[in-house]
């Protein structure tokens, strides 16, 4: 073997060792980080609203006229249904799925709900189109058909609930919160609440921390709300 070949042969080996130990690292600390999240577990919040626990993330199911709207979609098809089995839902009558954003843990049974209609912030697209991943190794491709942008401080009804989207960009592009009715704020990755005040999320989760601080100065009171459902840190209820 002669020398070239060798130094590059060591130069491969070096960077893999490289590789490997950074890989290891991010998911040592990404292990770390999920562990201390504290999800609700499956279960009624009341009447009208249902909270899904897969693993680590919180998704919740709204009771509309005719079917059901549902924030975020969890991790996997599988554990995500049997979690839905626990509450008697039917996956068949979620007709509207609203994404906070698209990171994995957040759409990852979105192949359940055949008959829903999905919508996201149109700055949350970028994320799911090949234009911008959270590295710039890592730019998934949409699989699940078609949606629908929203825009910023957009106001609708869909199946008899009234939904305003507060746009809270920093932990993604497109990251936002959706207020329904006047009771409930669905925050996602967009914020914690620490002794009754909004503070940002997990550092080493957010694109843009900043960013995300200044979106949440933007945002109603936490007073404001009956309930905060978060996404990894369950249902806080207003006192």
């Amino acid at each position: 073997m002669n020398k070239t070949l060798k130094i590059s042969l060591w130069g491969v080996a070096i960077l893999l060792i490289l590789i490997i130990i950074g890989a290891a690292a991010y998911l040592i600390n990404f292990l770390k980080a999920t562990k201390a999240m504290t999800p609700a577990e499956t279960g009624i919040i009341n009447d009208t609203v249902w909270c899904i626990k897969d693993k680590f993330v919180n998704s919740y199911i709204f009771k509309g006229e005719q079917g059901y709207l549902m924030i975020d979609a969890g991790i996997g098809d599988k554990n995500f249904k049997m979690e839905m089995d626990k509450i008697g839902i039917d996956p068949g009558k979620i007709t509207t799925i609203l994404l906070t954003h698209t990171d994995g843990d957040h759409i990852g049974a979105i192949g359940l709900f055949k008959n829903a209609a999905i919508y996201m912030h149109r700055n949350e697209e970028q994320m799911i189109n090949g234009t911008t991943g959270k590295t710039k190794y890592s730019k998934p491709i949409w699989k699940y058909g078609q949606y629908m942008l929203l825009n910023s401080n957009d106001s609708l009804t869909i199946d008899g609930l009234k939904i305003k989207i507060l746009y809270t960009p920093g932990h993604t592009p497109g990251s936002s919160c959706y207020l329904i009715g006047n009771d409930y704020l669905l925050t996602g990755d967009n914020l914690t609440v620490t002794n009754g005040e909004y503070d940002h999320f997990v550092e080493k989760f957010n694109m843009d921390t900043p960013q995300q601080i200044e979106s949440l100065k933007l945002l109603p009171a936490p007073g404001s709300f009956k309930y905060i459902l978060t996404g990894h840190n369950g249902a806080i209820k207003i006192d």
